[in-house]
């Protein structure tokens, strides 16, 4: 597999990223990539996976030249698949945004691959769309929609209710709202509503063997307009339930290999004749 850093999405298609050739999706060296070299390696590429956040866009607008590379890339039958660590949004909405920003229509829900589709597919393998047991969510609509499309049970997700006390004594006599051994797992994302309740119910709901620890990705900040605002992404609140419980997380976003399996499941490619274009190395 061959992975460039996002220099090369431009209004010259492909300026001066890095590129390399891999025998697995996680480990990779470097090297530089020009609009020559790679117009030599094009005939090698069947699939193109694209980072979409710092990419393909930045807020609410395309990054200049990217549509425009979509449809050089698709006119080519080169296939295109969007591969995104924000879990916010649902493969849908995403969608509908592709189409907003002017990328080419071939591009729709079926093309994207996000980490609330991968963290919803690993609960339904696990055997959590069954009812019996439900998912603590810490996370945003986009993991909400996921599940739901999979009719996973979920709950604990949004804002907790007001606490009027003055603190000194919630930490001991918490509402769980569940029995900790109906709970199946604990999903943890980007969740703007995060706080110490949140920390606790999750730590606790752990303490059972029998629940899994699903993280959608390990990002410690978001790409923002303003390169002088730190946002930060789902990786510290990972951290923060990891620390609190003792478990190490099953993290799906990349660049861990459930998705990347999850890619290979719902497509035929072949590693050595994949690209990967993102803009963290």
């Amino acid at each position: 597999m061959k992975i460039i850093d996002s220099t090369a999405i431009s209004n010259r298609l492909f300026s001066s990223p890095v590129y390399d050739r891999q025998d697995s999706f996680s480990e990779h060296s470097t090297k530089p990539l020009c609009p020559e070299s790679f117009r030599d390696l094009l005939p090698e590429i069947d699939t193109f996976i694209f980072d979409a956040d710092g990419v393909l866009w930045l807020g609410e607008d395309a990054i200049p030249g990217s549509p425009r590379l979509i449809d050089f890339l698709i006119k080519n039958n080169k296939q295109v698949i969007i591969l995104t660590n924000n879990a916010t949004k649902s493969r849908a909405v995403y969608a509908k945004k592709l189409a907003r920003l002017g990328f080419n229509r071939k591009l729709d829900k079926n093309s994207l691959v996000n980490p609330a589709a991968v963290v919803a597919d690993t609960l339904y393998r696990a055997g959590l769309s069954n009812g019996r047991k439900k998912v603590y969510l810490i996370g945003a609509k986009g993991v909400r929609d996921e599940m739901d499309d999979l009719g996973i049970q979920y709950f604990g997700h949004g804002p907790e209710p007001q606490d009027n006390s003055d603190g000194s004594a919630f930490m001991f006599d918490i509402d769980l709202e569940e029995e900790p051994s109906k709970v199946g797992a604990v999903v943890v994302g980007y969740e703007k509503h995060f706080n110490y309740h949140k920390l606790m119910k999750a730590a606790n709901y752990l303490q059972q063997p029998h629940c899994l620890f699903v993280a959608t990705n390990e990002d410690e900040t978001c790409p923002g307009p303003n390169p002088n605002i730190i946002t930060p992404d789902a990786g510290p609140l990972v951290a923060a339930v990891r620390c609190a419980s003792g478990r190490e997380p099953i993290t799906v976003g990349k660049p861990n290999t459930p998705a990347f399996d999850y890619i290979r499941r719902r497509w035929n490619i072949d590693p050595e004749r994949t690209m990967m274009i993102g803009d963290r190395t």
